[in-house]
């Protein structure tokens, strides 16, 4: 990318035009998310969409000094990946799996580009911010999948707990299913952060935020019999993480997701998409379906608000059923 100036007129009391290229621009961005504990791959998402946003601007001579860009420019790039495929660039993808963005895509790139104009802002780079208000794209409100009972059991029955690999599965799917945990958050347990006498649990979640959660009996058991009988076939080193691998690092999340993948083939879950973050909706909605505390899940998640939480506040179709049964006042026209 060529240089860009920053800013066409001085800002009182501000900064002076300055030409920088956008490439020393995003590196400042990027120190920032550094400093704000972001994780690398939260900081890789967030600068690969600004990249290929000012890609966008520069290829069809969109390009203009930031303070100067607006709702006209950003409006341009949505139509743009609106056309766009996914994995572009992927050449292990036959072309014709390289469907369109899903609208999340699109939204997740305007929320992306808006946090950027929001810190350009703050740091004196522009005076106003013209995508303030720029409304996010819509998407479809769709039910949040989650797996039933029956097939989280049919999982568990898969697994080989009298192996080392199948013991430290079974712990990893009873952590998710048990405690709504991030997979990233799993792997990085150390035994340190064990208390299984009290059964707790303490992790590091999203910008390194530390929250304690609690575990069931049933899982602390199976915790405690991992880490005595199987965790030390899995790894001769010393290791301090919980579900180390041969050289002591912990297990990676594209391991544990290609695990669960052969997992639910195995059990012929073929309606349902197996996934690691399906076991976090699980948790969350069959917790509040249950009667648990929207507040307390929202600390359990590690969720910024309850806003966030309040997602799950839906009921599955047979539970809507049974409410219905339940109260609908045509059991009261026709019942003795």
């Amino acid at each position: 990318m060529g240089e860009v100036m920053i800013i066409s007129k001085t800002i009182e009391g501000g900064i002076n035009p300055t030409n920088l290229s956008v490439a020393g621009l995003l590196d400042h961005y990027r120190i920032h998310l550094e400093t704000s504990n972001k994780r690398p791959k939260t900081i890789k998402w967030y600068l690969d969409i600004l990249y290929r946003f000012f890609d966008f601007l520069e290829l069809n001579n969109l390009m203009k000094p930031v303070d100067e860009l607006n709702k006209e420019a950003l409006e341009a790039y949505i139509i743009h990946r609106k056309t766009a495929k996914r994995w572009p660039n992927n050449p292990h993808i036959k072309e014709e799996n390289k469907g369109e963005l899903s609208p999340y895509s699109i939204q997740g790139d305007v929320r992306a580009i808006k946090v950027f104009w929001n810190w350009l802002l703050d740091q004196g780079y522009i005076e106003n911010n013209a995508l303030a208000k720029f409304p996010l794209p819509k998407v479809p409100k769709t039910l949040i999948k989650t797996l039933t009972i029956e097939q989280i059991r049919l999982l568990l029955k898969t697994i080989d707990k009298n192996s080392p690999v199948g013991a430290r599965n079974y712990c990893i799917l009873m952590l998710l299913i048990d405690s709504g945990m991030r997979i990233s958050e799993v792997t990085g347990i150390q035994i340190a952060d064990l208390n299984l006498s009290k059964c707790l649990v303490k992790i590091i979640g999203k910008g390194q935020k530390e929250r304690v959660l609690p575990l069931s009996h049933f899982t602390s058991k199976e915790l405690i019999k991992y880490i005595k009988h199987y965790r030390p076939d899995l790894c001769k080193l010393e290791s301090p993480y919980l579900f180390p691998v041969s050289h002591g690092h912990h297990v990676r999340v594209n391991a544990l997701q290609q695990a669960i993948k052969r997992l639910a083939k195995k059990a012929e879950l073929y309606d349902i998409k197996c996934y690691p973050h399906i076991f976090r909706h699980t948790f969350a909605t069959m917790f509040l379906a249950k009667g648990g505390n929207a507040v307390v899940l929202k600390e359990i998640m590690g969720h910024e608000s309850v806003q966030t939480t309040q997602k799950y506040i839906h009921l599955q179709p047979e539970d809507l059923q049974k409410q219905h049964w339940k109260y609908t006042p045509v059991e009261d026209l026709f019942s003795k």
